[in-house]
C-alpha cells in the first residue's frame, strides 16, 4: 500500500546526508507503547535491549554472541488522569552481572510520582544511582513522552467524539488544555514572553 507523502516529503526523499564509511558495534532498540485501561488508568510498557555485532567475553555470561542481548529490560508504569504514577514494576532479562536485577527493587519508589516538568531529576533520585539501573533510569524519559502522548492522544480521540459524551465539552477547550500542558515544551508550543 502506498503511503502520501507527508508534509516533509516520503520516507525516501527525507534522510540524513551520507555516513562516512563504518561499521556498525552496537544496536539499540527501545519499544514503548501506551494504552487506556478499563478502569479509566494508562499503562505506558517499555522495553530496551541492547547487543554487539561481535562475540565477546564476560565473566558473569561467558562468551556473549550477537545473537544474545547484553541488557533487556522491560518495565510497566501506571499513570491516573493527573499523570501520577500509581504503580511501577520491572524485570531484568538479561545483563551484564549477576547483581543487575535487584535494581527492579526501588522501581516501585516511583510511584507517587507525577510526570511533568522535573520528571527525569525525580526519577533519578527515585530509581538512580548505586540501588538502580542505568539503563531503567534513562528508559523513563521514553516513558514520560509516551505517557504525555497516550494520555492527551486519548483525550484528543475523545474531544472528536460527540460533544458531551467523555471529557472536555469542545474541541476548543481541549485544545486550551493541551497547549497549557504542552506550554514551552519545544518549538510548536513555544510561547512569546
Amino acid at each position: 500500500m502506498d503511503r502520501p507523502a507527508t508534509p516533509y516529503g516520503d520516507d525516501h526523499t527525507v534522510t540524513l546526508s551520507p555516513p562516512a564509511p563504518r561499521e556498525e558495534v552496537h544496536n539499540r532498540r527501545i519499544r514503548c507503547n501506551g494504552f487506556v485501561r478499563e478502569d479509566g488508568l494508562y499503562d505506558i510498557e517499555a522495553e530496551i535491549t541492547d547487543n554487539k555485532t561481535y562475540s565477546f567475553p564476560s565473566d558473569f555470561r561467558g562468551e556473549v554472541t550477537p545473537d544474545d542481548f547484553v541488557h533487556h529490560m522491560k518495565v510497566r508504569v501506571t499513570i491516573d488522569r493527573s499523570m501520577t504514577v500509581t504503580a511501577a514494576e520491572a524485570i531484568t532479562i538479561s545483563g551484564p552481572y549477576a547483581i543487575c536485577p535487584t535494581a527492579n527493587d526501588v522501581f516501585r519508589n516511583l510511584v507517587g510520582l507525577t510526570i511533568g516538568p522535573g520528571w527525569r531529576r525525580r526519577v533519578t533520585a527515585a530509581i538512580g544511582g548505586r540501588h538502580g539501573c542505568t539503563h531503567i533510569s534513562e528508559l523513563m524519559g521514553t516513558v514520560g513522552t509516551i505517557a504525555f502522548q497516550t494520555r492527551y492522544g486519548e483525550d484528543a480521540r475523545r474531544a472528536r467524539a460527540p460533544v458531551g459524551s467523555n471529557g472536555p465539552e469542545t474541541e476548543r477547550e481541549h485544545g486550551d488544555a493541551r497547549a497549557s500542558a504542552l506550554a514551552n515544551s519545544c518549538v510548536a508550543y513555544a510561547i512569546d514572553d
